[in-house]
């Protein structure tokens, strides 16, 4: 059986560790050198399962109902991209923020390089800033 398209690995993506809130997914999806260019702290590069669930972990902790929708994707061989907007509540600390209660919602998109149904190699920008300010850490 062939492997998923990097379009629908993307939509699963999405929809089984973020969606269903399912670390445990996510060795599914990465290999052990995948390379998550941006997500670490200061805007720095991470590498690997393990990395990548230290940082779902603190959204997942900080925001109890995650949904995230996807858009639009786009592929062109292995890259795939995809527009997504997540809509959550802020009820946890695992930002290092007190939880507010307050309901945000934020876009993105990713890119992504897809291997045998498998991330190699990903991309993500979304809105920081917008975070920010509807959790009040900065100035509206």
């Amino acid at each position: 059986m062939a492997p998923p398209s990097p379009a629908e690995t993307l939509r699963r993506w999405f929809e089984e560790v973020w969606n269903r809130r399912d670390p445990s997914r996510v060795e599914r999806y990465f290999a052990p050198d995948t390379l998550l260019h941006s997500l670490g702290d200061s805007g720095t590069d991470i590498v690997g399962p393990e990395a990548f669930k230290a940082f779902l972990q603190r959204y997942l902790d900080s925001f109890s109902d995650i949904a995230i929708t996807v858009h639009e994707v786009v592929e062109a061989g292995s890259m795939v991209a995809g527009r997504w907007t997540a809509s959550m509540t802020h009820t946890g600390d695992g930002l290092g923020i007190p939880p507010t209660g307050r309901r945000v919602t934020i876009t993105g998109m990713s890119l992504a390089r897809i291997e045998d149904g498998t991330i190699r190699e990903a991309w993500d920008e979304w809105d920081r800033l917008g975070l920010a300010r509807a959790l009040g850490t900065i100035p509206g």
